[in-house]
């Protein structure tokens, strides 16, 4: 997402409570599932989590965006 994206958009309550807060518990949830199935430690989670973070953060070719304003 671009800068002028993060700058605009902005979450309801209705979505922060129904959508986003659910989706990060679960996400949270199936990390320490994987965690517990891998014996890794907590912190290679948390590397996969950034790489993740930075594919969206940086796409790698033009025209992937859902943001219709970048």
């Amino acid at each position: 997402m671009g800068d002028k994206c993060q700058a605009t958009w902005k979450p309801t309550q209705e979505q922060v409570d129904k959508i986003i807060l659910p989706a990060m518990q679960g996400i949270a949830q199936q990390c320490a599932s994987h965690i517990n199935e891998l014996q890794c430690p907590p912190e290679f989670i948390a590397l996969m989590l950034r790489d993740i973070a930075d594919a969206f953060e940086n796409p790698s070719s033009e025209g992937e965006s859902d943001c219709e304003c970048c």
